[in-house]
């Protein structure tokens, strides 16, 4: 059965109700009468979860529209998981939550759930998932989809116990940036973020030419040491745009990002993006350069751009790939090396000659 997983609506809400109920029926008739009691989840969990686009459908991609399954699934802290018992998360990096998994009666047994969950995972590559003692269904689906079985967890709410699971993939962004995020998803491959957590300062014996790759390596380093070992393909990037020999950063408040648009303004400077893939065999860097032009900027172009706030974290104070993109004449190279990972050549170096990755 092919599914096409959708964000559940409002006119969707009788149709979860009831695959919720038959799930309940479901449990109790198989040996786990206490998850989901009390008519849980409610008409006020279904409704807030619609609402903040978290809850989600599969239905057939063809033929019979129906539900086949639903489930909650979002990214960010969980409180029931902020302790473990009998054990200890796979890490502690950023992390996706799957919850309230429920498959249609007529949809049973047809994988379904399975799809959901492996769904999840391609969204974010770093998952926790939890279940009833009880629910030995539930169990050997999460294993039979690779999860791992990390501990127990009490749930927030009531404080009942749940046997807690993790499941992570082995590529990880050694940055927290929006912009190489969403470059990453390019690739096609789960990953998550684990960025580097210190301010690494440049060394004065290194060139300014180096800096982003000296950076993308010290990023890279520190969060491979959180994985060492265990098969982990970490990524670290880094950007500098450079202008006369000075590095451009990120602008400390307005008036130094307005004092780098002015120096910017009608000339061409170079960004570069130095990244670092370290992995239990070995480690690989590049660096990719581009030219980037700037139209004359009057000192309004310069007042408004900088209070559109866009400026505030973005090496040379603008961002290729928003409004900065009207600041632009003329660029000479890659695109994506200006917005801060040259994904391109990384597909390359993690998938040697080949265009598009292949499981």
């Amino acid at each position: 059965m092919e599914l096409k997983i959708e964000k559940a609506c409002m006119r969707d809400l009788q149709e979860i109700r009831e695959i919720y109920a038959n799930a309940r029926t479901f449990m109790a008739e198989n040996g786990n009468p206490g998850q989901w009691t009390g008519g849980y989840p409610t008409d006020e969990i279904l409704i807030n979860d619609i609402e903040l686009g978290q809850l989600y459908v599969a239905r057939p991609a063809s033929g019979n529209r129906n539900i086949a399954c639903v489930f909650a699934f979002f990214v960010g802290l969980d409180p029931s998981y902020f302790s473990i018992e009998d054990g200890a998360w796979l890490n502690d990096a950023e992390y996706g939550v799957i919850h309230r998994v429920a498959v249609a009666k007529w949809a049973r047994g047809r994988g379904a759930a399975l799809f959901c969950l492996e769904h999840c995972f391609e969204i974010y590559g770093n998952v926790r998932i939890d279940t009833h003692e009880n629910n030995i269904p539930m169990q050997g689906l999460i294993e039979k989809c690779g999860f791992r079985r990390c501990g127990i967890v009490h749930m927030a709410d009531d404080g009942t116990p749940r046997i807690a699971y993790q499941k992570c993939a082995s590529l990880i962004l050694a940055s927290n940036s929006p912009r190489r995020r969403e470059l990453m998803k390019k690739l096609q491959r789960p990953f998550f973020v684990d960025p580097a957590r210190s301010e690494e300062e440049l060394p004065g014996d290194v060139k300014t030419e180096d800096a982003a790759l000296y950076l993308s390596g010290k990023k890279a380093e520190e969060v491979y040491e959180r994985y060492k070992g265990k098969g982990a393909t970490v990524i670290g990037s880094d950007t500098v745009v450079l202008l006369d020999g000075h590095i451009y950063g990120k602008p400390r408040d307005e008036e130094d990002a307005a004092r780098m648009l002015r120096e910017l303004s009608g000339r061409t400077h170079e960004v570069r993006t130095g990244v670092t893939i370290i992995t239990d065999k070995g480690r690989e860097s590049f660096s990719s350069v581009s030219k980037v032009s700037f139209y004359e900027l009057t000192e309004q172009d310069i007042a408004y751009y900088v209070s559109t706030g866009e400026p505030m974290d973005k090496a040379g104070a603008y961002g290729i790939q928003d409004e900065g993109a009207l600041l632009i004449k003329g660029i000479e190279g890659d695109y994506y090396t200006v917005m801060g990972l040259p994904i391109a050549e990384l597909n390359r170096k993690l998938n040697g000659s080949g265009i598009f990755y292949r499981m």
